[in-house]
């Protein structure tokens, strides 16, 4: 039998360090960090919701508002992600585990004992759901946005034709010069 392999034919399963103390101060920065990309990405779902609502009323103001906030908060989930990724490096190395494009959270986690690992599993799973949310309602406002854009575009279109409408045929089969639509005209 391989020695590389259980019995069962699937590779041995990823072994468990017992947590020294000395990782204790970056697994409690790594829950920070967690926590505030939770809270930043919350955070901004409830401004896409917001970015929705001022779409719908044609509010630029509120909509100027919502960007502002939206860029400070994004600015704060990139210094959290950042963070958390400095965080992971260092329990990796220490762990000694195989260095590569960075370590994700759930391999960090095959390496912790419980209670730890399950804690740091589900706050990911947490994070995973409010990103994904995010993304959802992200992708709601783009289309929003871009069936705004061709309605306008098709205005714009439709008032600069407008213009070069100048002869039409007239009730006695004559040209006539016509007159020019309106922008009233061509939204309706």
């Amino acid at each position: 039998m391989n020695a590389d392999k259980s019995h069962n034919g699937a590779p041995p399963a990823s072994p468990v360090l017992q947590c020294p103390a000395a990782l204790g101060v970056p697994l409690r920065e790594l829950v920070g960090h967690l926590s505030e990309l939770q809270t930043g990405m919350r955070g901004l779902t409830e401004l896409t919701a917001e970015k929705l609502a001022a779409l719908s009323a044609a509010d630029t103001a509120a909509l100027q508002d919502v960007a502002l906030r939206e860029d400070k908060l994004l600015r704060r989930v990139l210094y959290s992600e950042q963070e958390r990724n400095a965080v992971l490096a260092r329990l990796a190395q220490a762990l000694r585990l195989p260095p590569g494009n960075g370590v994700r959270l759930t391999e960090l986690a095959n390496h912790l004992p419980e209670p730890l690992a399950s804690s740091l599993r589900a706050k990911s799973l947490a994070l995973q759901a409010v990103a994904k949310e995010l993304q959802r309602k992200n992708k709601i406002a783009a289309d929003v946005a871009r069936n705004l854009q061709s309605h306008i575009r098709g205005i714009f279109a439709e008032v600069a034709g407008a213009a070069q409408e100048s002869q039409v045929y007239g009730p006695q089969g004559r040209h006539e010069m016509s007159h020019l639509r309106n922008w009233v005209d061509a939204v309706g």
